[in-house]
């Protein structure tokens, strides 16, 4: 009790903000829909260290947090990006695109 679901942690990290933000071709798996997705080990445990962060202030509040549940692969637009913390290959990242504002 009081806990999510695998299920709806999936709906609520991917579906969810891809519905809210009017997201095209995000959010799903399935035909027309962009290929992207991470492989999570439910049970692998890593602890966060500063070392890792590549962002410009080049530090994080997390650092020295255990996690339970590591990210192991991900697929991006169906060719892999990331294996075993390996970046495989050159960035893939493209723009999103959104729906268009409905007039009213």
């Amino acid at each position: 009790a009081g806990r999510l679901s695998l299920n709806r942690l999936v709906d609520l990290m991917g579906a969810g903000p891809a519905r809210v933000y009017g997201v095209l071709g995000k959010g799903r798996l399935a035909a027309g829909y962009d290929a992207d997705f991470t492989l999570v080990d439910m049970k692998k445990q890593r602890t966060i260290e500063e070392s890792w962060i590549v962002s410009p202030c080049g530090w994080t509040p997390f650092a020295g947090h255990r996690c339970t549940g590591w990210p192991v692969m991900t697929i991006i637009r169906g060719q892999v990006a990331m294996r075993e913390d390996e970046i495989i290959g050159p960035p893939r990242g493209a723009p999103v695109r959104f729906l268009e504002a409905q007039g009213g």
